[in-house]
């Protein structure tokens, strides 16, 4: 008998499952709705975390992070020479 991987099998039970059987996914994720709907809180959160991954993706050297404060009303973004894998983003 043949040695079969796991690699093997799941591409043979792959295979044969065709492809009008897996029902498509449908994106109604709807934008529009999204900023009609949420709250201030959740509005400011969104466009911190937003602006935390593009400064992410401008300075990739840096660990990123945000703190949204709604007490003293401000949103602070941060860039630390900590590494990347040990940082907690703050919230």
């Amino acid at each position: 008998m043949p040695n079969i991987s796991r690699r093997t099998l799941l591409g043979a039970i792959t295979a044969a499952i065709p492809a009008a059987a897996v029902p498509a996914v449908a994106n109604t994720f709807n934008w529009n709705d999204f900023y009609a709907e949420a709250t201030r809180a959740e509005l400011a959160r969104f466009h911190a975390n937003a602006l935390t991954e593009a400064m992410a993706t401008r300075y990739p050297e840096l660990s990123w992070r945000h703190v949204v404060d709604d007490k003293v009303q401000f949103v602070l973004v941060v860039g630390d020479e900590r590494p990347a894998v040990s940082a907690r983003q703050e919230v």
